[in-house]
């Protein structure tokens, strides 16, 4: 996750999985491609798949694994928000700030090496427990810094009454 904002007041953490979305739309252009020219040489069975089948499964893909997740702690308002956009919509959990205990890292192993993402602990409410920020685990150390920003915010010691003159 991309730390976008960061003041006493606020933190704002982000997280869009770029390469993934560009990967996906460069193979999708490609096929595309593939299947014009397999159009325009006269192959209906290329252009079937090329203009058809294979683009509606990487736009199914598109559709359902890229989505843009926020983070957002607000002092002023003692709300902590996770917001996730996606081709289909919006949706946006609220807690209280003042339910949120730590950040702590989630890990798992693949065949080569660990990935991470970043979960919230809440100690009071309904949803008390652990809540990941993200659904998929990523390597890197965003979700490192992710954690460390989250703890040093929450442990930062700030002044809530209005300054006297």
């Amino acid at each position: 996750m991309r730390i976008v904002h960061n003041t006493p007041e606020k933190l704002v953490l982000t997280f869009v999985p770029w390469v993934f979305a560009t990967v996906l739309s460069a193979f999708l252009l490609g096929v595309v491609g593939f299947g014009l020219n397999a159009l325009f040489t006269g192959d209906v069975s290329g252009a079937f798949w090329g203009l058809l089948v294979i683009p509606m499964f990487v736009l199914l893909f598109l559709v359902i694994f890229v989505r843009r997740d926020d983070l957002i702690l607000d002092r002023d308002s003692n709300l902590l928000q996770l917001r996730h956009s996606t081709f289909l919509g919006r949706t946006r959990v609220q807690h209280r700030l003042e339910h949120l205990r730590e950040a702590k890292l989630q890990s798992s192993r693949n065949k080569n090496a660990n990935t991470y993402r970043i979960a919230l602990v809440l100690d009071g409410g309904m949803d008390a427990g652990t809540h990941a920020v993200t659904p998929i685990y990523i390597n890197g150390p965003g979700p490192e810094r992710g954690v460390a920003a989250i703890n040093a915010w929450l442990a930062q010691d700030v002044d809530s009454a209005a300054p006297q003159a």
